[in-house]
Order: structure tokens, then C-alpha cells, then sequence
């Protein structure tokens, strides 16, 4: 896993295509050989990763949203943005 934390800034790769199913999403790798599905949390957070706001915000918008604390929502944030990071779907902004 990449260095991320809560002040970083991510951004959606350009190059792979997103497609929206009911609450969530399916996003093609830039390869182009994979897919992969993100549930409405996780869908959620991508829609948040706008290069603009930093991880923190995020985990900040998160806790508004659903039924989490800011210490859970934070680590997981992390945790997730790391896999999106090593998939190639997100840049650092």
C-alpha cells in the first residue's frame, strides 16, 4: 500500500470508465482488464474524490451521512483509498 492519509487529495483516473448501478458503481480498470464494483459506501466516497477535498473531509462527509464514527470512517477511508491508489482507479490530486 501507498503513504496515504487523511490530508491526502485523490482524484478519479480519467481513463476508467465508471458506470452507475442503482446505488453503486462499476469501474473499469485502465487496462481495461478488470472491473470493479463499489457498494454505495464505497461509492459514496468515490463521488467525494474530487481532487479537492482531502481524505479527512471525506471521512468528515461520511460520519454526516451514515452511522460511523470519525475513527472508523478515517481508517477505512485509508484503507480504501490505498486499494484504489494500487488499482490505478485514483491519483494523488
Amino acid at each position: 500500500m501507498r503513504n496515504i492519509d487523511l490530508d491526502t487529495i485523490l482524484v478519479p483516473n480519467t481513463a476508467c470508465p465508471v458506470r452507475e448501478i442503482g446505488d453503486g458503481l462499476i469501474i473499469m480498470a485502465p487496462t481495461g482488464t478488470a472491473t470493479h464494483t463499489l457498494e454505495e459506501i464505497g461509492a459514496f466516497v468515490w463521488r467525494h474524490l474530487d481532487g479537492q477535498r482531502t481524505l479527512r473531509q471525506v471521512a468528515e462527509a461520511l460520519v454526516g451521512e451514515y452511522d460511523v464514527t470519525f475513527d472508523a470512517a478515517a481508517k477505512d477511508i485509508c484503507d480504501f483509498a490505498s486499494q484504489l491508489v494500487d488499482a490505478e482507479l485514483v491519483a494523488r490530486s
